[in-house]
């Protein structure tokens, strides 16, 4: 998983401005479109994205500006906005080999389609 600044919010610190969250629009992660029929996914499916460390849920956006295995999620927000919960949950709090930096950009997980009960 990559994480990435918003559209139009540059930085976590503008999620208190209501105004640019309605312009950047819902939150949602993208996949590339190889990778969305892969996995038999259309846009705006409701998703889920987890791990062994958590669950989250969104909606989906199909774009080739990312590659297939790879997904983005653009802007953080808060857990109200989401589905369900923030890619945070889904974040080690392990520190790197080297340097014993973040690890938030070494987050591997799986995405499915949120079953409907």
């Amino acid at each position: 998983m990559l994480t990435a600044p918003g559209y139009f919010q540059s930085h976590t610190a503008f999620t208190g401005n209501r105004a640019l969250r309605r312009r950047e629009g819902a939150p949602v992660v993208i996949l590339h479109p190889a990778e969305a029929s892969r996995r038999g996914l259309t846009p705006d499916d409701e998703v889920e994205l987890f791990n062994d460390l958590g669950r989250v849920s969104m909606r989906l956006r199909v774009s080739d500006e990312i590659a297939p295995g790879v997904v983005l999620v653009p802007g953080q927000r808060p857990a109200g906005e989401a589905v369900a919960g923030t890619v945070n949950l889904l974040c080690s709090d392990r520190l790197s080999d080297l340097g014993e930096g973040a690890t938030y950009q070494s987050t591997f997980l799986d995405v499915k389609r949120v079953a409907r009960i």
